[in-house]
């Protein structure tokens, strides 16, 4: 089972228990069958925050080792997951502008894209990086200034 919406804002820390019981979970509805590497990601790739590589890869190695997975398979799919989710995202923040008018969402692309390119230099994805080098802008300043202008123009019904 994987959360699907697992971020540091989901997460609340519960001081008067113990071991894993010390953290609570929030927003799981949306909870699914998927691959593990999927909540790892999920929470070592967080839009809203950041997270040091170094601290990154020596989580991913931790879970590794404590789970038994074959590491260069855990490592495709997290770097393929990562890139699938933070595309999403990226879609997601657009449109959060662009219908709803929530502008400061804007301003989390450029860690979104990020950590789109960190997944897409895995080797496994190179003919996805091709495509999404390809087809989507890097997103300069200018480029957010100009998403942010067009804020709230295209509402959704």
């Amino acid at each position: 089972m994987i959360q699907r919406d697992y971020h540091a804002e989901n997460l609340l820390w519960l001081p008067d228990q113990n071991g894993l019981h010390r953290v609570g979970l929030l927003d799981f509805q949306d909870a699914m069958a998927g691959h593990a590497a999927y909540d790892l990601v999920s929470v070592l790739q967080d839009a809203r925050r950041d997270v040091p590589q170094a601290i990154e890869a020596a989580m991913v190695v931790r879970y590794i080792a404590a789970t038994k997975a074959d590491p260069a398979e855990f490592e495709t799919a997290y770097a393929l997951l990562g890139a699938q989710r933070n595309l999403r995202i990226l879609g997601v923040f657009a449109r959060l502008c662009m219908a709803h008018g929530k502008a400061h969402y804007v301003d989390l692309i450029p860690r979104v894209w990020d950590h789109i390119e960190t997944n897409l230099r895995h080797p496994a994805l190179s003919e996805i990086s091709t495509m999404v080098h390809a087809d989507l802008p890097y997103p300069t300043p200018a480029l957010l200034k100009k998403l942010k202008l067009q804020c709230a123009t295209h509402p959704m019904p």
